[in-house]
């Protein structure tokens, strides 16, 4: 496995106009982002650009709505006491808050109740039913929680309260015993769209509670507050989520909510450009960091003051809570580091579950999300405290963590969840079960390349259309997220011109590339990335595009999503390369094919030349073979294959022939060509030219019209190979050098990175050298590719005088060097 993440194109190939661009007079970057979301009509394209507050469902489809809207009535009627009881999240605290503006709005003055995060935990528990009953409530309405609290109900009907449950996550076997239950995503519920946060869920509620002619007004208090709830929540960025979201950043421009609006001036954003990856990432952390910390109430405060001073005191407040939780996640994290980097058991595990005491309950989720993320792994964090460890899991796509803890549920004394996000409890001294139960599962569910994470990407992206007026245009498709995430590009073959690690904790990355132009890149919390990358590299970076306004100078800036080597810029220093280097001097290099086989009269030599102009992405598919024969063109290939959504098989010098067909692209490093049967690939693809004319009089010989041949190369390549044969063959003085170092040192373990230093030659001439004297008995060596090192060893002295010219590898790399010199 090359690369952690494999990188998907959703287009391929050069961007052109299309009718629909043209008729909404848009670029033809923007339209085809639009095609990559199956958007081709002008009206399709209206409606996903401009959706309409007009387009929102009729809450009553849902099931128990039209129950639940009675019995609030009924309890104002009788001037009943309500309780909203909240979640702690940036979703739980927005549901609670346009409950509370609600009721505010028609002068009937409401409780509510949000758990202490880390004292009482998530969702729903009875010491809090309890205290609100003591506090003469009728009826409790729980929003963004409930779902899965079957005991906790039961006392609420056996203290004579009433509750109501909104709720949007996961529905298990059996429902709690509520006077009414509103989740779209439980059995006989006929609402058409599943997907609504908790928040939304309750903007339904107020929508159902308020009549129509009067709500079409009214909304605007509320919509503000859910489209925050609708971005942090992560749902599906889609039919109402996306009416919602699209309406509601239109209104945080203009600032209805005075408690928003003060937060957005803390966190240093422009109202007037406000989009939804400011939302994601700067105001919903600080409204979480408070709920993280224990003190969820002051996002309801926040959001429902009316008062400047109290607004502007409390986002000040929230965000020295997020300073603070920034430092604990920042010392849960590196912690959570050692602990993996201690055990052998994290590299196999497909399930990350860690435990520790002392870890924060209300950091662990981030923590979780961000060890994730950097592994493409599900990860489990749990805290232990008082023999109990709890906790958060994160997922990854095709694997489900909430079907899998269900499966684990005799060892959880609690969970729930979606499928990509969970909480947990769990007695300390089973954890170590649920690591190897949970793994178990992985085991059977999870391939190999399910643990590699697939990037999709949009297209890769010209330097010409790589510019402001495209970072503008691209603001008329948002808001993205789930569903319509923010459009990412590639772009390949830039220089590295500097590379450093940024940030209080030197957490973020930074980079300069150049191609034709220079361009800043920003990596938040990517800083591990930077292993392995030397300025002058060469690489191809995965981007968003974005702006950089630094006193008042606007320029393009990538927001890095990742990196890979495109070609390194000392490749005897590689660790690829080294590999790929010891294989092109094999000990019967083209031995039997030489130019002088070859009538050139007879033969056309237009044979070898390539074109790099066409679209090579449209020639590789399943069953293609592509050769390569320098360690530019292996390069080359391996990026270009990484864009499509083939699987790779890579082979060095290929001895076996391969008679059946696998599905996968076969990648070839310098073969022998008459080892390989041609005709069971549909392409073949040449990288790089071959080494000599009768190669290619072998290749077309060996395929059939069903066969095509793409000469992916051009001049330049043919000096890359040129370079090879100039430096393959060694002089007879650095024969005797390297005997000589042998004689003094019988065995011997070297560095790869120190040749260079101990022969004065480079890796690629030194295994000539020693091929030729394993041939001739002088010597033996092996490579450790893995720890970068050479092991070569003296063998007992032959009986007779050294002599070059026995050597059939040096010969042949000769005659192919005349060859190859005077051929083309």
């Amino acid at each position: 496995m090359l690369f952690n993440k494999k990188w998907k194109l959703k287009h391929a190939g050069k961007i052109e106009k299309t009718e629909l661009s043209n008729k909404i007079k848009i670029s033809p970057e923007i339209g085809q982002i639009l095609q990559n979301r199956d958007i081709y009509t002008e009206k399709d394209a209206e409606i996903f650009m401009n959706p309409s507050l007009e387009y929102l469902r009729d809450p009553f489809l849902m099931k128990d709505m039209q129950k639940a809207v009675d019995r609030i009535n009924l309890a104002m009627k009788n001037n009943e006491k309500i309780c909203i009881y909240g979640d702690y999240d940036v979703d739980g605290v927005s549901s609670t808050s346009v409950l509370c503006l609600y009721f505010d709005s028609i002068d009937y003055p409401v409780d509510y109740y949000i758990p202490n995060r880390l004292e009482e935990g998530y969702g729903i528990n009875e010491e809090a039913i309890r205290k609100i009953h003591e506090q003469d409530t009728n009826l409790i309405i729980s929003v963004d929680c409930g779902i899965t609290s079957l005991k906790e109900v039961e006392l609420v009907n056996k203290l004579d309260m009433d509750i109501i449950i909104t709720d949007h996550h996961e529905v298990q076997d059996e429902v709690p015993n509520a006077f009414a239950v509103i989740n779209c995503k439980q059995e006989e519920c006929n609402y058409p769209f599943k997907e609504l946060c908790g928040c939304g869920v309750a903007f339904k509620l107020i929508q159902a509670l308020t009549p129509k002619e009067i709500f079409k007004t009214t909304m605007y208090n509320y919509l503000e507050i859910v489209t925050l709830a609708t971005i942090c929540d992560i749902v599906p960025l889609k039919d109402e989520n996306r009416i919602i979201v699209k309406n509601g950043l239109k209104l945080m421009k203009e600032g209805k909510n005075l408690g928003l609006k003060e937060l957005i001036k803390v966190c240093g954003i422009e109202s007037e450009k406000i989009g939804s990856s400011h939302i994601g990432f700067a105001i919903g952390p600080r409204i979480n960091a408070s709920g993280r910390l224990g003190f969820s109430y002051l996002g309801v405060q926040l959001f429902t003051t009316n008062d400047y001073s109290e607004a502007r005191e409390i986002a000040n407040l929230l965000e020295e809570k997020n300073n603070e939780r920034q430092m604990i996640e920042a010392k849960m994290y590196h912690e959570a580091e050692e602990i993996i980097q201690s055990n052998d058991r994290y590299n196999k595990d497909k399930v990350l579950v860690i435990a520790k005491e002392g870890w924060q309950h209300g950091i662990i989720g981030i923590v979780a999300s961000k060890l994730t993320e950097k592994y493409y792994k599900p990860t489990i964090l749990l805290t232990i405290e008082d023999g109990e460890a709890t906790g958060s899991a994160r997922s990854i796509k095709g694997f489900s963590i909430f079907k899998s803890l269900t499966k684990c549920k005799d060892l959880l004394n609690k969970f729930g969840g979606h499928d990509q996000a969970a909480g947990l409890g769990i007695d300390a001294d089973k954890v170590e079960d649920l690591a190897n139960r949970i793994n178990e599962i992985a085991d059977y569910n999870l391939t190999d390349e399910d643990m590699v994470e697939i990037v999709n990407v949009e297209f890769e992206l010209d330097e010409e259309s790589a510019n402001l007026d495209l970072v503008n245009e691209l603001h008329k498709l948002e808001p993205f997220g789930l569903s319509n995430p923010n459009p990412r590009f590639v772009m390949r073959n830039l220089s590295i011109r500097d590379i450093r690690k940024i940030g209080k904790n030197q957490q973020h990355l930074k980079l300069s590339l150049e191609k034709n132009s220079i361009y800043d890149n920003i990596g938040f919390n990517m800083a591990y990335l930077k292993e392995g990358y030397n300025i002058g590299d060469k690489v191809d970076v995965l981007f968003q595009l974005d702006e950089n306004n630094y006193m008042g100078n606007k320029k393009v800036q990538f927001l890095l999503k990742d990196i890979r080597l495109a070609h390194p810029k000392n490749a005897s220093n590689d660790k690829i390369s080294i590999e790929l280097f010891s294989k092109i001097v094999p000990k019967d290099i083209h031995s039997l094919y030489t130019i002088n086989d070859v009538d050139k009269n007879e033969y056309d030599l237009e044979v070898v030349k390539g074109n790099k102009d066409i679209n090579i992405f449209e020639y590789i598919k399943e069953d293609t073979l592509i050769i390569a024969n320098t360690i530019n063109g292996f390069y080359r290939a391996i990026s270009d294959i990484y864009l499509t959504e083939y699987e790779i098989n890579i082979n060095y010098n290929i001895v076996e022939k391969i008679n059946s067909k696998c599905g996968k692209v076969q990648l070839i490093f310098s073969p022998n060509i008459d080892k390989i049967d041609l005709k069971r690939y549909n392409n073949i693809i040449l990288y790089d030219y071959l080494y000599n004319m009768r190669e290619y009089l072998y290749l077309n010989e060996n395929t059939d019209e069903d066969n095509f041949i793409i000469k992916y190369y051009n001049e330049i390549d043919l000096l890359y190979l040129k370079n090879i044969m100039d430096n393959i063959i060694p002089e007879r003085d650095e024969f005797i050098t390297v005997y000589k170092w042998a004689l003094v040192n019988k065995k011997m373990q070297i560095k790869i990175v120190y040749i260079k230093k101990v022969f004065n030659l480079i890796p690629i001439k030194l295994f000539t050298i020693l091929n030729v004297f394993r041939e001739l008995s002088l010597l033996d060596f092996n490579i450790d590719y893995e720890n970068e090192e050479i092991f070569i060893s003296l063998l007992p002295k032959p009986d007779k005088k050294l002599n070059l010219d026995e050597s059939m590898i040096l010969n042949n790399l000769k005659k192919l060097k005349k060859e190859y010199l005077n051929s083309y």
